[in-house]
């Protein structure tokens, strides 16, 4: 199961925090060591705009990841920051090059 997950900032001053909250927290997931978990950031042109993709071998490694501390000192980090909750879409895998 994959989703495509879109954050919005309220403002563009906070870019900066954002990229070093996305890198501690794939950082902190890495060092967690969830099986069956893959997550990927990005930004778009625009400095208020983030997207992630979570891909999860099945719902027991979308628990781990939930219940995470990594993922809840994220929260935690950059929630007040969002303009509005972060948009959540399932997206279904077609092809892909990752190994």
């Amino acid at each position: 199961m994959s989703f495509l997950v879109s954050y919005t900032l309220k403002d563009p001053t906070g870019f900066d925090g954002q990229v070093a909250a996305m890198e501690t927290l794939v950082a902190d997931l890495k060092a967690t060591g969830i099986d069956g978990l893959e997550y990927s950031c990005f930004s778009t042109g625009e400095k208020t705009e983030f997207l992630g993709v979570l891909e999860f071998r099945d719902d027991v490694v979308k628990q781990a990841f939930l219940d995470s501390a990594a993922f809840s000192r994220y929260k935690e980090r950059v929630g007040p920051t969002f303009a509005s909750p972060p948009a959540t879409r399932d997206i279904f895998a077609i092809s892909s090059t990752k190994v």
